[in-house]
């Protein structure tokens, strides 16, 4: 697990992501047994099947990301990944993680990631414009 996290700095983050998961479920109209809200499912085979199951209930596009996002972040935090930018490797605060429990990047990472995007998007839009 992320050394620059306490443990009680993980168990409100860990709530507040199954919290948000459970929001989203019942928000697209699956229901919530008491198993899942016990378990994180941070096993693939348990995120596939809640995929699966909400791909059959009403929520919408935004919703599923954000699921999968929520999903994602409980795996990490059961790999010992959580907490650890993934583009540089650095410690991501707990005051970024605590804003956004599903945040993958520190500030300066995502600034990049949003930068790589939008010139990626601009040489889609004119292949032939200029170069960068």
């Amino acid at each position: 697990m992320s050394e620059h996290l306490n443990a009680a700095q993980l168990e409100q983050l860990k709530a507040d992501l199954l919290a948000h998961r459970d929001r989203l479920l019942e928000r697209g109209g699956v229901e919530i047994t008491q198993d899942d809200q016990a378990e994180p499912m941070d096993n693939p085979e348990k995120v596939a099947g809640e995929m699966a199951r909400s791909e059959q209930s009403a929520l919408t596009d935004m919703d599923r990301r954000q699921l999968v996002e929520v999903q994602f972040a409980l795996s990490r935090m059961s790999d010992g990944s959580y907490g650890e930018c993934e583009e540089s490797g650095d410690p991501i605060p707990f005051g970024r993680l605590l804003a956004e429990p599903t945040t993958r990047y520190t500030v300066e990472a995502q600034e990049q990631v949003e930068a790589d995007a939008s010139r990626a998007k601009a040489i889609e839009r004119d292949p032939g414009g200029a170069a960068y």
